[in-house]
């Protein structure tokens, strides 16, 4: 039972970590020419800069939230004798209900740009979260178990699920132009450091509450299937009662992978250029020794109300020792130095940009990825305004969880050698918390030198030896 108790609680705790953060990182697309960082979407992105790095503490940091029910505007409503609005709330409610989340600190980018290629290395902390949450989860915290609005009395939790997982990657990606400069194909080799992992997967139980229109409990029961809780790295580690300091390096460390992320551009024509990249294809295999999975056996318990007598001369109350026991019996299967593998949350980034001056762009770019089945799709139009490497702005609209108003921007401010970058992909949540449904925020500084677009000083004689033109390389 400990083990339980131990387990759920790190897994809640690894989730209030990491939950200001999620979704796709779409706005850093629009800013693919000046932010070194956008090459981990897209290998095959060759940046303007001749060379540029980033430093651990000034290379930034990407945190990111969204869940696609509700926001903080409709948990304030109030009804006409001012109480909680619980129908507007529940009926914004889907079936299935997200809460994604990833968050990205760069610990360390080193680019190099030759006049047909860009080769990079980089060092990223990632964590991601994913939690599914049925309509009846809801449904149970506002109205209860006995609510008239729940069909015969039941609540359905087996859409419930949640997936947690940190790791470090590091990244080597190489980009070149192929086809007379036409394409650019580019490919990440990424080892990965598996930091910890929690998952609880296929989670079946049903709550029903019997009575009649009249009244409605008359009695409970309670009917759960078996589920499974896996663990590893640091979260096996301290949720073993075994669990000693010297373990927290250990299992911090000694999980190891691989991933890949491919990518291509291709110039179809002056003004049109299409794009794509595969990112985050493989895997962690965590370490045996800090590996823990619990199988907890089905079970059910009936509850038909409290002793009055048992609580007036305050006694055990048998009802809480009868459940106490269905509990602590159960023969919970635990599975210990087993190792097991989990594979990245592949996503996809598609699309299209269309040239409208020599400074102005717009794009249109599909972004999903794939969660326990299910595809979760977005779709972005941008504006991006480039001023050289001096000045780069990015404006986009996003639909996603639902939403069309998802307004997202971005500035690169190129200050020599120092750049700054300050970018969103929720602008509503910053301007207006009470409407948002997701929080996100990107900042950093990065070292950035030269620029393959400018060329060097020179003037041109005409052949009456007087100046034609004069390249002052400012662009």
């Amino acid at each position: 039972m400990k083990k339980i108790i131990y387990s759920s609680l790190l897994i809640l705790f690894i989730w209030n970590g990491s939950k200001a953060l999620a979704q796709s990182d779409m706005i850093s697309y629009g800013l693919n020419k000046t932010l070194p960082q956008a090459n981990n979407l897209n290998p095959a992105i060759l940046p303007d800069y001749k060379f540029s790095f980033g430093l651990p503490g000034l290379s930034g940091f990407h945190i990111n939230t969204a869940q696609n029910f509700t926001n903080l505007e409709l948990l304030n409503t109030k009804d006409e004798d001012g109480s909680l609005n619980s129908n507007n709330i529940l009926s914004a409610i889907k079936r299935n209900n997200r809460i994604s989340s990833n968050n990205n600190i760069n610990l360390f980018h080193l680019g190099i740009r030759g006049l047909t290629s860009y080769t990079a290395v980089s060092i990223n902390t990632r964590t991601t979260a994913r939690v599914s949450l049925p309509r009846e989860f809801f449904q149970f915290a506002v109205l209860g178990n006995a609510s008239d609005e729940l069909k015969d009395g039941l609540l359905d939790l087996n859409r419930f699920s949640t997936k947690l997982m940190g790791y470090t990657e590091i990244g080597v990606s190489h980009g070149r132009e192929i086809l007379g400069g036409k394409m650019t194909a580019g490919i990440r080799i990424k080892y990965l450091i598996g930091h910890g992992y929690a998952d609880i997967k296929n989670f079946d139980a049903r709550l029903r509450t019997y009575g009649n229109k009249d009244f409605r409990g008359d009695s409970l029961a309670i009917d759960v299937n078996q589920f499974d809780i896996r663990t590893a790295g640091i979260a096996a580690s301290v949720s073993d009662e075994d669990f000693e300091s010297d373990d927290i390096r250990s299992s911090l460390l000694s999980n190891g992978g691989f991933g890949l992320d491919l990518g291509a551009t291709y110039e179809f024509s002056r003004k049109i250029r299409f794009f794509a990249s595969l990112n985050d294809l493989g895997f962690i295999n965590w370490n045996s020794q800090y590996a823990t999975k619990l199988a907890v056996p089905s079970f059910q318990y009936n509850f038909s109300g409290i002793d009055v007598v048992e609580l007036i001369n305050g006694e055990d109350i048998s009802v809480i020792n009868d459940f106490d026991s269905v509990i602590n019996d159960l023969e919970i299967a635990e599975t210990t130095d087993e190792s097991f593998a989990t594979s990245l949350t592949a996503r996809i980034y598609a699309g299209a940009s269309y040239q409208l001056s020599r400074r102005q762009t717009a794009s249109a770019i599909l972004y999903s990825e794939l969660y326990r089945g299910t595809l979760i799709p977005a779709f972005t139009g941008m504006y991006n305004f480039q001023a050289g490497t001096f000045f780069n702005f990015a404006f986009s609209a996003t639909l996603m969880n639902g939403r069309v108003n998802n307004f997202g921007t971005g500035v690169t401010l190129n200050l020599v050698p120092f750049q700054i970058v300050l970018a969103t992909n929720d602008l509503l949540s910053i301007v207006n918390p009470m409407q948002g449904r997701a929080v996100d925020f990107r900042f950093g500084i990065n070292h950035t030198f030269g620029n393959v677009n400018k060329g060097k000083t020179r003037a041109k004689k005409n052949s009456k030896n007087t100046i034609d033109t004069i390249d002052l390389g400012i662009d």
